[in-house]
Protein backbone atom coordinates (compact mmCIF):
# COMPACT_ATOMS: atom_id res chain seq x y z
CA UNK A 1 0.00 0.00 0.00
CA UNK A 2 1.22 3.74 -0.54
CA UNK A 3 -0.34 6.22 0.81
CA UNK A 4 -2.00 8.67 -1.01
CA UNK A 5 -3.43 12.58 -1.18
CA UNK A 6 -6.34 11.53 -3.33
CA UNK A 7 -8.91 8.80 -3.96
CA UNK A 8 -10.49 8.84 -7.41
CA UNK A 9 -12.43 4.90 -8.26
CA UNK A 10 -15.16 5.24 -11.33
CA UNK A 11 -16.93 2.99 -13.33
CA UNK A 12 -18.26 3.51 -17.26
CA UNK A 13 -21.29 2.73 -17.48
CA UNK A 14 -22.47 0.59 -21.22
CA UNK A 15 -22.37 2.35 -24.02
CA UNK A 16 -26.06 4.27 -24.77
CA UNK A 17 -26.77 4.59 -21.53
CA UNK A 18 -29.35 7.44 -21.25
CA UNK A 19 -28.62 8.14 -17.31
CA UNK A 20 -26.61 11.03 -15.58
CA UNK A 21 -23.78 10.48 -14.27
CA UNK A 22 -23.37 10.01 -10.26
CA UNK A 23 -20.64 11.88 -8.24
CA UNK A 24 -20.37 10.70 -4.49
CA UNK A 25 -17.73 13.47 -3.49
CA UNK A 26 -16.43 12.88 0.26
CA UNK A 27 -15.05 15.57 3.16
CA UNK A 28 -12.79 14.14 5.26
CA UNK A 29 -12.27 14.95 8.98
CA UNK A 30 -9.40 16.12 10.73
CA UNK A 31 -6.80 14.59 10.91
CA UNK A 32 -7.45 15.47 7.01
CA UNK A 33 -5.61 13.01 5.60
CA UNK A 34 -8.14 10.83 2.91
CA UNK A 35 -6.06 7.57 2.82
CA UNK A 36 -8.11 6.31 6.44
CA UNK A 37 -11.31 6.07 4.33
CA UNK A 38 -9.93 4.28 1.51
CA UNK A 39 -11.74 0.87 2.81
CA UNK A 40 -14.78 2.97 3.57
CA UNK A 41 -14.98 4.51 0.05
CA UNK A 42 -14.61 1.47 -1.90
CA UNK A 43 -17.20 -0.17 0.14
CA UNK A 44 -19.42 2.44 -1.25
CA UNK A 45 -17.79 2.20 -4.69
CA UNK A 46 -18.63 -1.20 -4.61
CA UNK A 47 -22.52 -0.46 -3.76
CA UNK A 48 -23.43 2.48 -6.31
CA UNK A 49 -21.19 -0.04 -8.93
CA UNK A 50 -23.75 -2.65 -8.52
CA UNK A 51 -26.72 -0.65 -8.11
CA UNK A 52 -26.41 1.60 -10.58
CA UNK A 53 -24.17 -0.15 -13.46
CA UNK A 54 -25.65 1.79 -16.37
CA UNK A 55 -24.38 4.89 -14.89
CA UNK A 56 -21.23 6.74 -15.21
CA UNK A 57 -19.72 6.71 -11.14
CA UNK A 58 -17.08 8.02 -9.50
CA UNK A 59 -16.15 8.06 -5.64
CA UNK A 60 -13.39 10.86 -4.90
CA UNK A 61 -12.15 12.87 -2.16
CA UNK A 62 -8.68 14.50 -1.35
CA UNK A 63 -6.84 15.60 1.74
CA UNK A 64 -7.40 18.91 3.24
CA UNK A 65 -4.50 21.04 2.85
CA UNK A 66 -1.71 21.20 5.00
CA UNK A 67 -2.07 17.48 5.28
CA UNK A 68 0.02 16.23 2.39
CA UNK A 69 2.55 12.93 2.93
CA UNK A 70 3.42 12.16 -0.61
CA UNK A 71 5.84 14.93 -1.36
CA UNK A 72 8.06 12.82 1.72
CA UNK A 73 7.99 10.11 -0.41
CA UNK A 74 8.42 11.39 -3.51
CA UNK A 75 10.54 14.51 -4.83
CA UNK A 76 8.51 15.36 -7.67
CA UNK A 77 4.97 16.23 -5.48
CA UNK A 78 4.52 19.65 -4.46
CA UNK A 79 4.68 19.95 -0.59
CA UNK A 80 1.49 21.67 0.39
CA UNK A 81 2.95 21.79 4.20
CA UNK A 82 5.38 24.05 3.10
CA UNK A 83 2.56 27.70 3.32
CA UNK A 84 0.35 26.30 6.12
CA UNK A 85 -0.76 25.67 8.39
CA UNK A 86 -4.20 26.28 6.86
CA UNK A 87 -7.24 27.20 8.64
CA UNK A 88 -11.15 26.35 8.00
CA UNK A 89 -11.69 29.24 6.04
CA UNK A 90 -9.11 27.98 3.48
CA UNK A 91 -10.10 24.26 3.84
CA UNK A 92 -13.46 25.44 2.76
CA UNK A 93 -12.31 27.86 -0.36
CA UNK A 94 -9.65 24.14 -0.92
CA UNK A 95 -12.99 21.57 -0.87
CA UNK A 96 -14.95 23.35 -3.17
CA UNK A 97 -11.79 23.86 -5.92
CA UNK A 98 -11.79 20.45 -5.50
CA UNK A 99 -15.22 19.05 -5.89
CA UNK A 100 -15.54 21.66 -9.19
CA UNK A 101 -12.38 19.77 -10.68
CA UNK A 102 -14.00 16.37 -9.90
CA UNK A 103 -17.40 17.23 -11.27
CA UNK A 104 -15.52 18.64 -14.42
CA UNK A 105 -13.74 15.68 -15.08
CA UNK A 106 -16.79 12.99 -14.55
CA UNK A 107 -18.68 14.84 -17.02
CA UNK A 108 -20.53 14.25 -20.07
CA UNK A 109 -21.82 16.40 -22.73
CA UNK A 110 -25.34 14.61 -23.12
CA UNK A 111 -26.64 15.14 -19.18
CA UNK A 112 -25.94 17.31 -15.95
CA UNK A 113 -24.29 15.19 -13.47
CA UNK A 114 -26.15 14.05 -10.15
CA UNK A 115 -23.42 14.90 -6.78
CA UNK A 116 -24.02 13.68 -3.54
CA UNK A 117 -21.89 15.46 -1.26
CA UNK A 118 -20.60 13.09 2.06
CA UNK A 119 -18.62 14.72 4.97
CA UNK A 120 -17.49 13.16 8.49
CA UNK A 121 -16.96 15.02 11.43
CA UNK A 122 -15.34 18.22 10.43
CA UNK A 123 -15.91 17.38 7.41
CA UNK A 124 -19.48 18.12 7.37
CA UNK A 125 -19.32 21.51 8.57
CA UNK A 126 -17.66 22.31 5.78
CA UNK A 127 -19.82 20.45 3.72
CA UNK A 128 -22.91 22.50 4.50
CA UNK A 129 -20.54 25.83 3.89
CA UNK A 130 -19.94 24.78 0.84
CA UNK A 131 -23.77 24.19 -0.14
CA UNK A 132 -24.82 27.63 2.07
CA UNK A 133 -21.94 29.73 -0.36
CA UNK A 134 -23.39 27.87 -3.93
CA UNK A 135 -27.19 28.97 -2.73
CA UNK A 136 -26.75 32.24 -1.26
CA UNK A 137 -23.61 33.05 -4.83
CA UNK A 138 -25.31 30.95 -7.29
CA UNK A 139 -23.62 32.92 -10.33
CA UNK A 140 -20.30 32.58 -8.98
CA UNK A 141 -20.73 29.26 -7.11
CA UNK A 142 -22.42 27.24 -9.30
CA UNK A 143 -21.05 24.08 -10.59
CA UNK A 144 -20.03 22.85 -13.77
CA UNK A 145 -22.05 21.27 -16.17
CA UNK A 146 -25.22 22.70 -14.32
CA UNK A 147 -24.38 19.53 -11.87
CA UNK A 148 -26.87 18.89 -9.05
CA UNK A 149 -26.39 18.55 -5.73
CA UNK A 150 -29.18 16.30 -4.58
CA UNK A 151 -27.96 15.47 -0.90
CA UNK A 152 -25.67 15.65 1.40
CA UNK A 153 -24.40 13.32 4.33
CA UNK A 154 -22.81 13.95 7.30
CA UNK A 155 -21.35 11.09 9.90
CA UNK A 156 -20.65 11.83 13.26
CA UNK A 157 -20.74 15.77 12.51
CA UNK A 158 -19.51 18.70 14.64
CA UNK A 159 -21.44 21.03 13.06
CA UNK A 160 -22.37 23.22 16.41
CA UNK A 161 -20.56 24.19 20.09
CA UNK A 162 -17.60 21.60 19.30
CA UNK A 163 -15.71 23.23 22.03
CA UNK A 164 -18.98 21.83 24.62
CA UNK A 165 -17.99 17.81 23.76
CA UNK A 166 -15.65 15.79 26.00
CA UNK A 167 -12.94 16.23 23.67
CA UNK A 168 -13.27 19.72 23.01
CA UNK A 169 -13.25 20.61 26.93
CA UNK A 170 -10.04 18.81 27.80
CA UNK A 171 -8.27 20.29 24.44
CA UNK A 172 -9.52 23.99 24.41
CA UNK A 173 -6.66 24.81 26.95
CA UNK A 174 -3.91 23.77 24.88
CA UNK A 175 -5.14 25.18 21.65
CA UNK A 176 -5.70 28.55 23.47
CA UNK A 177 -2.03 28.37 24.24
CA UNK A 178 0.08 30.79 21.59
CA UNK A 179 2.29 28.84 19.33
CA UNK A 180 0.59 25.59 21.03
CA UNK A 181 0.62 23.71 17.22
CA UNK A 182 3.95 24.91 16.12
CA UNK A 183 5.95 23.70 19.21
CA UNK A 184 4.07 20.50 19.51
CA UNK A 185 4.22 19.79 15.60
CA UNK A 186 8.11 20.98 15.96
CA UNK A 187 8.46 18.44 18.97
CA UNK A 188 7.21 15.31 17.06
CA UNK A 189 9.00 15.90 13.80
CA UNK A 190 11.96 16.22 15.77
CA UNK A 191 11.08 12.94 17.49
CA UNK A 192 10.49 10.91 14.72
CA UNK A 193 11.77 11.97 11.19
CA UNK A 194 15.09 10.31 12.30
CA UNK A 195 13.05 6.85 13.19
CA UNK A 196 12.58 4.41 10.06
CA UNK A 197 8.98 4.09 8.68
CA UNK A 198 8.59 0.97 9.42
CA UNK A 199 9.92 1.57 13.34
CA UNK A 200 7.20 4.32 13.80
CA UNK A 201 4.62 2.08 12.21
CA UNK A 202 5.26 -1.08 14.02
CA UNK A 203 4.75 1.44 17.16
CA UNK A 204 1.71 3.00 16.34
CA UNK A 205 0.14 -0.58 15.63
CA UNK A 206 1.28 -1.76 19.10
CA UNK A 207 0.45 0.95 21.04
CA UNK A 208 -3.38 1.79 18.80
CA UNK A 209 -3.81 -1.83 17.98
CA UNK A 210 -4.75 -0.10 14.46
CA UNK A 211 -4.91 -2.53 11.31
CA UNK A 212 -2.04 -1.84 9.52
CA UNK A 213 -3.56 0.19 6.49
CA UNK A 214 -4.49 2.90 9.58
CA UNK A 215 -1.17 2.04 11.08
CA UNK A 216 0.51 3.15 7.78
CA UNK A 217 -1.39 6.20 7.32
CA UNK A 218 -1.07 7.40 10.69
CA UNK A 219 3.08 6.78 10.28
CA UNK A 220 2.30 9.03 7.02
CA UNK A 221 0.73 11.99 9.25
CA UNK A 222 3.26 11.62 12.03
CA UNK A 223 6.31 11.72 9.71
CA UNK A 224 5.28 14.14 7.08
CA UNK A 225 6.65 17.72 7.46
CA UNK A 226 3.96 19.63 8.27
CA UNK A 227 0.85 17.35 9.40
CA UNK A 228 0.67 17.17 13.45
CA UNK A 229 0.80 21.13 13.37
CA UNK A 230 -1.96 21.49 10.16
CA UNK A 231 -4.11 19.10 12.78
CA UNK A 232 -3.55 21.00 15.76
CA UNK A 233 -3.81 24.68 13.60
CA UNK A 234 -7.20 23.22 12.77
CA UNK A 235 -8.65 21.81 15.74
CA UNK A 236 -8.11 25.11 17.51
CA UNK A 237 -9.53 27.06 14.55
CA UNK A 238 -12.09 24.82 14.79
CA UNK A 239 -13.07 25.29 18.36
CA UNK A 240 -13.27 29.11 17.76
CA UNK A 241 -15.37 29.00 14.73
CA UNK A 242 -17.69 25.77 14.99
CA UNK A 243 -20.42 27.39 17.64
CA UNK A 244 -23.93 27.85 17.10
CA UNK A 245 -26.09 26.87 13.95
CA UNK A 246 -24.84 28.62 11.72
CA UNK A 247 -27.26 28.18 8.72
CA UNK A 248 -30.52 29.80 7.28
CA UNK A 249 -33.96 27.84 7.26
CA UNK A 250 -33.44 27.32 3.19
CA UNK A 251 -30.18 24.75 3.43
CA UNK A 252 -32.58 23.25 5.98
CA UNK A 253 -34.83 22.65 3.87
CA UNK A 254 -38.10 24.23 5.92
CA UNK A 255 -38.14 27.77 3.81
CA UNK A 256 -40.65 28.82 1.61
CA UNK A 257 -37.73 29.46 -1.28
CA UNK A 258 -36.84 25.53 -0.78
CA UNK A 259 -40.40 24.56 -1.65
CA UNK A 260 -40.34 26.12 -4.85
CA UNK A 261 -37.03 25.37 -5.72
CA UNK A 262 -36.52 22.28 -7.77
CA UNK A 263 -32.75 21.82 -7.20
CA UNK A 264 -33.46 21.02 -3.90
CA UNK A 265 -30.35 19.05 -1.48
CA UNK A 266 -31.63 16.50 0.97
CA UNK A 267 -29.33 16.51 4.45
CA UNK A 268 -28.89 13.50 6.31
CA UNK A 269 -26.77 13.21 9.62
CA UNK A 270 -25.99 10.30 11.46
CA UNK A 271 -24.80 10.87 14.91
CA UNK A 272 -22.73 8.73 17.05
CA UNK A 273 -23.93 7.68 20.85
CA UNK A 274 -21.62 9.18 23.13
CA UNK A 275 -19.41 10.89 20.97
CA UNK A 276 -16.59 12.38 22.10
CA UNK A 277 -16.18 14.98 19.58
CA UNK A 278 -19.88 15.61 19.81
CA UNK A 279 -21.92 16.95 23.21
CA UNK A 280 -25.11 14.31 23.97
CA UNK A 281 -26.69 18.00 24.80
CA UNK A 282 -26.11 19.92 21.68
CA UNK A 283 -26.40 16.95 19.21
CA UNK A 284 -30.05 16.97 20.20
CA UNK A 285 -31.05 20.12 20.53
CA UNK A 286 -29.83 20.27 16.72
CA UNK A 287 -31.92 17.40 16.68
CA UNK A 288 -34.62 19.30 17.80
CA UNK A 289 -34.33 22.26 16.26
CA UNK A 290 -33.87 21.01 12.61
CA UNK A 291 -35.10 16.92 12.22
CA UNK A 292 -38.00 16.16 10.47
CA UNK A 293 -40.42 14.22 12.58
CA UNK A 294 -42.37 12.20 9.88
CA UNK A 295 -44.98 14.89 9.95
CA UNK A 296 -46.73 15.90 6.87
CA UNK A 297 -45.07 18.53 4.73
CA UNK A 298 -41.49 17.64 6.82
CA UNK A 299 -40.14 15.85 3.55
CA UNK A 300 -37.32 18.21 2.85
CA UNK A 301 -36.03 18.75 6.42
CA UNK A 302 -33.16 16.96 7.19
CA UNK A 303 -33.06 13.26 8.30
CA UNK A 304 -31.37 12.90 11.95
CA UNK A 305 -30.62 9.56 13.26
CA UNK A 306 -28.56 8.22 16.29
CA UNK A 307 -26.09 5.22 15.86
CA UNK A 308 -26.93 2.14 18.25
CA UNK A 309 -24.13 0.15 17.48
CA UNK A 310 -21.33 2.22 19.73
CA UNK A 311 -19.97 2.86 16.56
CA UNK A 312 -16.59 5.22 17.38
CA UNK A 313 -16.56 8.83 16.23
CA UNK A 314 -13.63 7.66 13.51
CA UNK A 315 -15.40 4.58 12.41
CA UNK A 316 -13.31 4.59 9.76
CA UNK A 317 -10.12 2.68 11.20
CA UNK A 318 -12.28 -0.97 12.12
CA UNK A 319 -16.30 0.30 11.48
CA UNK A 320 -15.97 0.67 8.02
CA UNK A 321 -18.86 -1.97 7.06
CA UNK A 322 -21.49 -1.02 8.91
CA UNK A 323 -21.65 2.52 8.14
CA UNK A 324 -21.24 1.70 4.76
CA UNK A 325 -24.58 0.22 4.90
CA UNK A 326 -26.16 3.22 6.25
CA UNK A 327 -24.85 5.05 3.59
CA UNK A 328 -26.26 2.84 0.99
CA UNK A 329 -29.74 3.28 2.22
CA UNK A 330 -29.12 7.41 2.53
CA UNK A 331 -27.89 7.56 -1.35
CA UNK A 332 -30.91 5.01 -2.53
CA UNK A 333 -33.38 6.96 -0.53
CA UNK A 334 -31.64 10.26 -2.49
CA UNK A 335 -31.75 8.26 -5.92
CA UNK A 336 -35.37 7.93 -5.64
CA UNK A 337 -36.35 11.41 -4.50
CA UNK A 338 -34.12 12.59 -7.13
CA UNK A 339 -34.91 10.20 -10.33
Amino acid sequence: MTVQDSIELSHIAPSGSTYEPLLLFFITGNPGLIEYYRTFLTLCFDSLRTKYSNRHIKVAGTSLRGFGVQDDKHQNAVNDNAQGPYDLEQQMEHIGQMLERAIEGHATQDHPTKVILMGHSVGSYILLEVLRRRKQSPTTQQLSNDARVIGGICLFPTVTHIAKSPSGKKFSFFFAIPYFAVVAGFVVRLLFSWVPFTAVQSLVSLVTGFPAPAAETTTAFIKSRGGVRQALFLAGHEMKTITTDAWDDELWGISKAQDANSNKTKLYFYFGTDDHWVANETRDELIAARAATGKVGEEDKPTMQIDTHGTPHGFCIKHNDLVAKKVEQYIEELMQSAA
